[in-house]
């Protein structure tokens, strides 16, 4: 992307957030899962025992990050390139045991749901009182995908944007793992790529709007087609005909991966392919 600049706007003790002039860019550690515009790093030493500070100032280049009023520097000569963007899935085909693989997904959201509302949305449980704006909501949004309305969509995903507490609200993880499913599913049927991207970039763009700053930028990325590297291998499974051992290994990845958006992502991917191709199935 080139050299540019920015600043930490979060830390934690394995993730620093930075917010540059080509959108939020995360350093994590201690994890095995990339995600988009990110890079993972061998860092033993946590993130908030060093001498990084929110509001520190950063400098990404081609060969390194370097930190102002810090003496961390980041290598980035050696690193590898990972390519987390669905359109470059095109072994996606479309399964005979779709139905089945969708029941083997939800299995995973009820294992992993714990307290969390919106798995409800998927396994047929009570709904949750915090949820219902959502679930109002939600027909909106299936029914302008379905159409192919850019009007519509907009409409939905405005509407349905920044449900939940924390900085990545839980309709905006839905809306996340809606795009992902929806992109694959498409790319299983051999739709217009371009069209499809123009719609989540709608979708995400005015979801965006009505949502945190953060959340906001990781709409973006989801809009583009970029997903988590875990969501990437579970997509490939879902449309191929990998093992059940395999699907449900994956799919249990994406819950464990970030706590509780995990789990709210795989909704959105089940909600997405349910309701963008087995109607017998709508939830």
């Amino acid at each position: 992307m080139g050299p540019c600049s920015g600043i930490i706007r979060t830390l934690t003790p394995n993730a620093l957030r930075l917010e540059t002039s080509v959108g939020y860019v995360s350093v994590l550690s201690n994890t095995s899962c990339l995600q988009p515009f990110s890079l993972i790093i061998n860092e033993t030493k946590p993130f908030h025992e060093s001498d990084l500070f929110e509001g520190c100032r950063v400098q990404i280049e081609d060969d390194r990050l370097t930190f102002e009023e810090s003496e961390l520097i980041i290598d980035l000569s050696q690193s590898t390139d990972i390519e987390l963007s669905a359109d470059v899935m095109k072994t996606l085909f479309l399964p005979m045991d779709l139905n089945l693989r969708l029941r083997h997904m939800i299995r995973i959201v009820e294992d992993g749901a714990g307290a969390n509302p919106l798995s409800a949305l998927v396994t047929g449980a009570r709904i949750d009182a915090s949820c219902e704006s959502i679930v109002e909501r939600l027909p909106a949004l299936h029914q302008s995908v379905y159409e192919q309305d850019l009007e519509a969509c907009r409409s939905a995903g405005a509407a349905l944007a920044g449900y939940g507490n924390g900085a990545t609200p839980d309709s905006d993880d839905l809306l996340e793992g809606y795009f992902a499913g929806y992109s694959a599913l498409s790319m299983a049927l051999g739709r217009s790529r371009e069209r499809v991207r123009t719609l989540t970039r709608e979708i995400a763009a005015a979801a965006a709007a009505h949502t945190t700053d953060l959340s906001g930028a990781l709409l973006l990325q989801a809009g583009e087609g970029l997903v988590s590297e875990d969501t990437f291998r579970l997509l490939q499974s879902v449309f191929s005909d990998a093992p059940y051992r395999t699907l449900t290994a994956d799919a249990s990845r994406v819950v464990r991966s970030v706590s509780p958006s995990g789990v709210n992502i795989l909704v959105g991917i089940i909600l997405a392919i349910s309701n963008q191709y087995v109607p017998a199935q709508s939830m």
